[in-house]
């Protein structure tokens, strides 16, 4: 009955916390928009994907989910909200959602990529929703 309580306690803590931390998906996020803004083909398109520079925040919605990716690797998928700084352009500082993989890599630091193809998935998903709820309010 101790040991029950004991790890009960621990995992309430945070210390039998299996995936990402919050500040470690900060980090991942944030290194990989600064990864992907200096590809070749985004360099020629204008930086159109956001840096770490003008990213406010990153904070998981929800808890991540243990998966295991195509080389068997232990990986865990979570769903991000990017909140951007305000702007001449965005007053009001727009919000990204993306669902990201994030693995460690040799040092055991947290990583994740393909942040680009998350970015369009999940701004592709948000106007389909946004969509759909002003038909269905017309509907009524």
């Amino acid at each position: 009955m101790p040991a029950a309580l004991a790890s009960a306690g621990l995992t309430a803590c945070g210390w039998l916390h299996e995936g990402p931390s919050a500040s470690d998906i900060d980090g991942a996020v944030r290194r990989a928009l600064d990864a992907t803004n200096k590809g070749g083909l985004n360099a020629l398109a204008g930086n159109p994907l956001p840096t770490s520079d003008t990213v406010a925040s990153v904070k998981s919605d929800g808890d991540c989910a243990k998966a295991s990716n195509a080389s068997g690797s232990l990986v865990f998928t979570c769903n991000v909200s990017i909140v951007l700084r305000p702007d001449q352009s965005n007053d009001q500082g727009a919000t990204l959602h993306a669902e990201l993989q994030f693995g460690g890599d040799i040092n055991g630091r947290w990583q994740t990529s393909d942040i680009n193809r998350a970015l369009v998935v999940g701004t592709a998903k948000s106007i389909i929703d946004q969509a759909s709820h002003a038909l269905s309010g017309q509907a009524a």
